[in-house]
């Protein structure tokens, strides 16, 4: 008797627990249903944009949704019902990915530097600058004595194509640099942060110039262009160093090196008026040779996308045009779940022009 009376209340246990687990799931199931409906209702409401399109009311704005993987939990244990809503999981990752890219680009770039003293070259700086271009110029003077060399051994008649050769290479140079400043002006506004190894500061830096851009304009010449004077020489330093560069490679590797680390000259012009620049400069922004005022205004516009090259601006329309940029982006993205900066909009104060009087007895 005792022994029927367990084996009744066992059976009674174990029907009360598969209810209460009946129970639970179709509470479950019954949350993801409405939450599943509930976006649906909203994304075919004729009255709301979509989430990507909405203004005033957010301060982030996702231009390209990624429909990359998510992490559900518990939620992909009930049949997959949410996991084949797709409208459900782009909403999801677009606003998890805003919400990030929002957070993160806040926190960087922070306050303009007010000291004007900041601004002026110091003797290490000027020192930076000057290895980095007389290793440049070196390495020109080397193909020009190259190629001269060369004609004196094949007889020593003249030969123009030869010194037109490394015309070509100079103007290969300075043209494929364009592309360089590009390629590289891309990756830092969209990757990376101040703890970044290396790369760090510059890449705080760039997030710092949208927000302040009138502190380039203030800079004196090494100051603006040391930055990129130390990795730039252990480029060119080996060169010089190398037995058997050629003449043209010589030239090229100089011109190139010299207008990676100019660019950051000619990015500081591009935001001065032209009351404020030499004649020579404008001559030179008028006739595309430097990147202008008006093509580089284009990029500091929220979300900053494009129009990325600042020597001359030539490969902007290139690189914009054929969307590589942004296959890129969406590639990383897919492999790495980094998304680049430029998929937001933050909003932000923009301080365009410096303080009045600012730096007046100081910088010249």
């Amino acid at each position: 008797r005792h022994r029927g009376d367990n084996t009744t209340r066992g059976r009674s246990l174990e029907t009360a627990r598969e209810t209460m687990s009946v129970a639970m799931n179709v509470m479950h199931t019954a949350k993801i249903t409405a939450r599943v409906s509930a976006t649906r209702a909203r994304s075919s409401a004729p009255a709301r944009a979509p989430i990507a399109k909405r203004a005033a009311s957010t301060t982030t704005r996702v231009y390209s949704p990624p429909n990359g993987s998510i992490d559900f939990g518990s939620v992909d244990e009930i049949s997959g019902s949410v996991d084949a809503d797709q409208d459900l999981r782009a909403a999801m990752v677009e606003r998890d990915t805003a919400e990030t890219l929002r957070r993160t680009i806040a926190a960087m770039g922070g306050a303009p530097v007010q000291d004007p003293a900041a601004f002026i070259s110091t003797p290490e700086q000027r020192l930076q600058t000057s290895i980095l271009f007389g290793s440049c110029a070196a390495l020109c003077a080397r193909g020009v004595v190259g190629v001269h060399e060369n004609i004196l051994a094949s007889g020593g008649g003249d030969d123009p194509l030869a010194y037109a050769s490394l015309l070509a290479a100079a103007v290969g140079a300075w043209w494929l640099s364009d592309l360089g400043t590009g390629i590289f002006h891309w990756s830092v506004d969209n990757y990376g942060s101040k703890q970044t190894p290396v790369m760090g500061d510059v890449i705080d830096a760039f997030q710092g110039h949208h927000k302040y851009p009138w502190t380039i304009t203030k800079r004196q010449f090494a100051n603006n262009t040391h930055t990129t004077c130390p990795a730039t020489s252990c480029v060119t330093i080996p060169l010089l160093l190398t037995p058997d560069l050629g003449p043209n490679a010589c030239v090229f590797m100089g011109v190139f090196c010299s207008m990676v680390v100019l660019s950051q000259q000619f990015h500081a012009w591009s935001h001065a008026k032209k009351s404020e620049l030499p004649a020579l400069v404008i001559a030179a922004q008028d006739a595309g040779l430097v990147i202008s005022r008006k093509a580089h205004g284009q990029h500091h516009k929220p979300p900053f996308e494009g129009r990325y090259c600042i020597v001359s601006g030539w490969w902007n329309d290139a690189l914009d045009g054929s969307g590589v940029l942004k296959r890129a982006e969406r590639f990383i993205y897919d492999t790495t779940g980094v998304a680049a900066r430029c998929w937001t909009e933050a909003t932000f104060n923009v301080q365009e022009e410096a303080p009045e009087g600012w730096g007046n007895d100081i910088i010249r």
